[in-house]
């Protein structure tokens, strides 16, 4: 049975003794998490699986930094934060982000109807956008929470940050986000000037 994510700290014990199935077991059961939150920062697929191979090494040279009854992924999230903070600016330069690309898509739980579907990943794509237009450390946020899974307390001992702050931040990089989904939405409802029939004269 492989250890809960929220609960590694006898996992990482085994490791630090140099137990190589308590560090299947730690990759294991933390490599969605730390994957997603890599494609979050990443401009493509391979960008993302080489930064995550990139975040698990630089774990196994400092796992004997990691603190004893803190959280492990919190833990991780401010090893991996120097290598994911470059790929994160370069992604904000891209057109997508990897978690909008084919591949991240295709393992995102999908509808069973077709034109349902091809909705959802248009509203990912529309987000995606919206997000871009956000300062950094908002959508630091909303990337952690939303798409990687953290809990507000591991958000807070990531960043450093009360927990107040991090809700209270959370809600306005949301609201933040709200406000540019549907400024972009009400763009694309506006007609090209060639359907108005109008044209330059």
């Amino acid at each position: 049975m492989e250890p809960d994510v929220h609960d590694l700290e006898s996992t990482v014990a085994r490791c630090r003794q140099g137990d190589e199935d308590a560090w299947s077991a730690l990759v294991s059961t933390t490599l969605r998490p730390i994957y997603r939150l890599c494609a979050s920062y990443a401009p493509s697929a391979a960008e993302a699986e080489e930064l995550t191979q990139e975040v698990y090494f630089k774990l196994w040279e400092n796992l004997h930094q990691y603190r004893p009854g803190s959280s492990f992924m919190a833990w991780a999230w401010r090893v991996a934060r120097n290598l994911t903070i470059d790929a994160h600016r370069r992604s904000r330069r891209e057109k997508e982000a990897a978690w909008l690309d084919p591949e991240i898509l295709e393992q995102l739980p999908s509808a069973d109807d077709p034109h349902v579907e091809a909705e959802r990943r248009q509203r990912l794509r529309v987000v995606a956008g919206a997000l871009r237009q956000l300062p950094e450390e908002l959508a630091e946020l909303l990337l952690m929470r939303d798409f990687a899974g953290f809990s507000y307390q591991e958000m807070a001992d990531s960043l450093a940050l009360p927990l107040g702050t991090v809700k209270s931040r959370l809600n306005r990089a949301r609201l933040e986000l709200a406000t540019a989904v549907r400024r972009r939405l009400q763009i694309r409802l506006v007609p090209p000037a060639d359907a108005l029939g109008g044209g330059v004269s």
